[in-house]
């Protein structure tokens, strides 16, 4: 699954998650033409197609509806980034977000908060 976004794809899912209720392709299409970034419907309908065959959207007749809420797209992201680019190691992601530099005290800390909130 693809979750990499381009900026008319992450406009089209801001879009979805602030109605929150299905949308059809002239839904969408109107709401960029009133925002004055026209595009041919054409374009729109092709955008929509593109983002269910990557399975961000569900298609329902001639309405859609986003699959993952914003907070869940981020999370499989991060997921895929983190195994993609650094074989699922945490450690290899902070090493790397280190640049090899010592992490601060304030850094060391607030992972810490956060693990051991995890645990509970």
């Amino acid at each position: 699954m693809k979750f990499t976004l381009s900026s008319i794809e992450q406009e089209i899912m801001n879009l979805f998650w602030n109605t929150n209720h299905m949308l059809s392709g002239a839904d969408v299409w109107e709401y960029f033409n009133e925002i004055g970034k026209e595009h041919k419907r054409q374009t729109i309908n092709t955008y929509l197609t593109r983002m269910s065959e990557k399975g961000l959207l569900i298609k329902k007749g001639r309405k859609y509806y986003y699959q993952y809420n914003k907070e869940q797209l981020e999370h499989l992201k991060a997921k895929m980034i983190l195994d993609t680019l650094y074989d699922g190691s945490l450690e290899k992601f902070i090493c790397a977000l280190s640049s090899g530099d010592d992490l601060d005290e304030n850094d060391i800390a607030e992972m810490t908060a956060y693990l051991d909130n995890k645990e509970h």
